[in-house]
């Protein structure tokens, strides 16, 4: 089954993702919400958006949150519009970090895909594409296209 091997493929990806930041303290998705949060940097965030980008439940996106924020990687302050809304702010640690957690995210990519020449690549890519607009089409709270860059 192809559905199957991609959960294989994600499995074995984040284990190997999660023991490269180790050294950090950090997971695999924390490292993706940490990346996504970099690239949206200078744009108010809140929780609700992370749990849209990467299609996850509101209690998933919380936990995740917290333990970035104790670890003191994000601080989530009260909007000053609506103060029931928590704006997410990366820290210095979170900034300073930033290249390590990319760097190591780009290292198992590239040895996802070092058997594959660049056209091979780019039809993964766009099928792995296809798929995900094909779910996203029949599943309103599935999430978005989840950027590669980390």
């Amino acid at each position: 089954m192809v559905s199957a091997r991609i959960k294989r493929i994600s499995n074995a990806l984040d284990r190997r993702v999660t023991l490269e930041l180790e050294e950090m303290d950090l997971t695999a998705s924390q490292g993706l919400v940490l990346g996504y949060l970099h690239r949206r940097r200078g744009e108010d965030v809140y929780p609700v958006d992370v749990g849209r980008h990467f299609g996850l439940s509101h209690p998933t996106v919380t936990g995740i949150l917290q333990r970035l924020e104790a670890k003191g990687f994000l601080t989530c302050r009260s909007d000053s519009t609506d103060r029931r809304k928590k704006r997410i702010c990366l820290t210095d640690k979170a900034e300073d970090g930033h290249q390590r957690i990319r760097g190591r995210f780009l290292e198992a990519e590239a040895a996802l895909t070092e058997t594959l020449s660049p056209a091979e690549q780019g039809l993964l890519t766009e099928l792995l594409d296809r798929m995900i607009q094909t779910l996203d089409a029949g599943c309103g709270a599935c999430g978005g296209k989840e950027d590669a860059d980390v």
